[in-house]
């Protein structure tokens, strides 16, 4: 064992994955890279696919998603993120039709009863039909989609978008869904369990969460998933015309702008945070605020008032500052004493939070549930303590993002495959590449974020207009230039470099470093890998991994051709457990960034 500046660490298939860092914080670990570089070339049928196998419904996501691939985005460093989420829409936009649906594989006898059509329950009807089950979904409501259709606007995401990804491609699977059937009423959960021989309990969280203040039983007060229900199957929805909505979150601005497509005269959204802590983006804010959505920030509500006991005439409101940090880690809302006031409103929709509703499950087959009223399941199987019973998705946990259930689906479907064949979940290996002849679009650096083009503000007057128009071919195939393709690496063979310091001065980065060998440390481990020991004098070439480019020019500058630019990749779609293959490498890890020394020969 040696100390040092700079700590050598072992890495192999799972050190590279992580280093993609967009495909390591989506959920579902779509292979962003792959498909948008294929998007670069103008291969958009390919990317679809990509896209698909991994998340199953790239049109919706590319719409609705909360891009948590961008916040982990490494061209931020540089500029601004890549568009990931309008390019998933791109995919779609422009390569669905040269897609065909998923084929099952040869038809097994078992089958899958499936309680709910949201996003965890056709995303496993997918799965488990590819892999050849018998797949049947029975859902309450008269539509298919979950909070997709009943809690998202079609101005965000148009109902011929979820017609056209969904249905289409789970009917040529032979899914057989039943619609107006709640599982409770028309048929009981006991039933199911009997005739299937595994049930997946994927009911979503529909429930409304209540304010608990005063007023709230009177009439106008719409919760907020229950107005967006009501708007987005065309039932009355019982809106005035000066509407206060209550929280932050994506339902409740969904609320907000849809009040104001369905006629509302004002429309203000009281939120007890400031902007920055929201769980929508800047980006939805400035466009409700075009819209003539006002906002109330710092500002927590205390009473519903009514003038007989019926009708809302105001909300009674208090102002807050921030004081000491909550469990979230959030600065706690406090009250201000002496700031009261009442803002004139005839509707109130409440949209803080909503939870499952379990009432449906009979007390007799003796689910086991938490003191919170959830369904209990195992961590890593989602299995209940009844065998054959499933739960996944926002039912387990309460309301989550859409990639988020896709990817909870996505494991319940392996568990159900494992349970019923008695198999072993699939195994992912790891592929190496070397690149020939590698090189980068000039511009790629100087290339600024492409804009979605949107509709004029004043065309926003129906909740049918999509908002967002999409990125044109043209737009989408540049801006997929701009991806730093964070799954290529590069690589020196420590057999051939001389340690001429060629590729230092080719790096525009200050990315490539030679130093001593007394300034590299090891932990036991790692020292065991290197034989043992380093030696005790010399010099090292190291890689600042958080500065690379991955220009490439390090590579055509090298005399020796020690230097090689190889990509990582799993070779099926990343399973729930992963096995490592890949060669061990050798990384150092520096306080300002990831180190890769040279690659050792074994």
């Amino acid at each position: 064992m040696s100390k040092g500046r700079f700590r050598l660490v072992r890495t192999g298939a799972e050190w590279f994955a992580k280093n993609i860092k967009c495909q390591d914080r989506c959920p579902a670990h779509t292979d962003v890279p792959r498909y948008v570089s294929l998007i670069a070339q103008g291969r958009f049928a390919d990317a679809y696919e990509v896209n698909r196998t991994a998340n199953v419904i790239p049109a919706i996501l590319g719409r609705v998603c909360v891009r948590l691939c961008e916040g982990a985005c490494r061209r931020r460093d540089l500029d601004e993120t890549v568009s990931i989420c309008h390019l998933k829409r791109s995919a779609a936009d422009f390569g669905r039709l040269g897609t065909r649906p998923g084929t099952p594989i040869e038809r097994k006898r078992q089958r899958v009863g499936i309680v709910g059509a949201g996003p965890t329950g056709l995303t496993a009807a997918s799965d488990l039909a590819q892999l050849g089950y018998r797949v049947a979904i029975f859902e309450a409501l008269p539509v298919v989609g979950g909070m997709l259709r009943v809690g998202i606007p079609p101005y965000r995401l148009p109902r011929d978008v979820i017609q056209n990804t969904i249905i289409q491609d789970l009917e040529s699977l032979g899914v057989d869904i039943h619609l107006n059937r709640p599982v409770g009423k028309d048929i009981g959960l006991d039933h199911l369990i009997r005739i299937f021989d595994a049930v997946l309990i994927a009911a979503g969280a529909h429930k409304p969460e209540k304010l608990g203040i005063p007023g709230e039983h009177l009439d106008g007060v719409l919760h907020g998933v229950t107005f967006m229900r009501r708007a987005n199957l065309g039932e009355p929805t019982g809106l005035g015309e000066r509407v206060a909505v209550i929280g932050l979150g994506h339902t409740a601005i969904d609320c907000a702008r849809s009040a104001v497509r369905l006629g509302a005269k004002s429309v203000h959204v009281i939120y007890r945070r400031t902007a920055a802590e929201a769980a929508v983006g800047a980006e939805e804010i400035e466009e409700a605020e075009e819209e003539g959505v006002t906002f109330h920030y710092l500002v927590s509500p205390t009473a519903i008032n009514s003038d007989d006991q019926s009708r809302i005439v105001g909300l009674a409101c208090v102002r807050n500052a921030l004081g000491e940090p909550d469990a979230s880690g959030r600065r706690r809302p406090v009250p201000v004493p002496g700031s009261e006031f009442i803002l004139p409103v005839d509707t109130v929709i409440p949209a803080v939070s909503q939870s499952p509703d379990i009432t449906f499950l009979p007390p007799e087959i003796g689910l086991e549930m938490s003191r919170w009223d959830r369904l209990e399941v195992d961590k890593r199987t989602f299995m209940t303590n009844k065998p054959g019973v499933f739960a996944a998705g926002d039912f387990i946990t309460g309301p989550r993002d859409v990639i988020g259930v896709i990817a909870d689906a996505h494991a319940v479907s392996a568990s159900i495959d494992a349970y019923l064949n008695g198999g072993q979940r699939l195994q992912r290996r790891a592929k190496f590449t070397v690149l020939q002849r590698y090189q980068r679009d000039g511009d790629y650096l100087t290339t600024q974020r492409a804009p979605m083009p949107t509709l004029p503000t004043a065309e926003r007057a129906s909740l049918q207009e999509e908002v967002e128009l999409g990125l044109a071919l043209a737009a989408a195939r540049t801006e997929a230039t701009r991806c730093l393709q964070c799954q290529i690496n590069v690589m020196i063979d420590s057999t051939r470099c001389v340690l001429c310091g060629l590729c230092i001065d080719a790096c525009p980065q200050g990315v490539l470093r030679m130093v001593a060998i007394e300034a590299l440390s090891t932990d036991d481990q790692t020292a065991v890998s290197l034989g043992g020991h380093l030696p005790t004098s010399g010099a090292a070439m190291v890689i600042d991994e958080k500065l690379c480019i991955r220009c490439g020019l390090c590579e055509n500058r090298c005399p020796t051709k020690a230097i090689s630019m190889v990509q990582f990749e799993w070779e099926a779609p990343p399973p729930a457990e992963p096995v490592e293959s890949a060669p061990q490498m050798i990384s150092q890890a520096a306080s300002r960034g990831s180190i890769q020394p040279a690659r050792q020969k074994r």
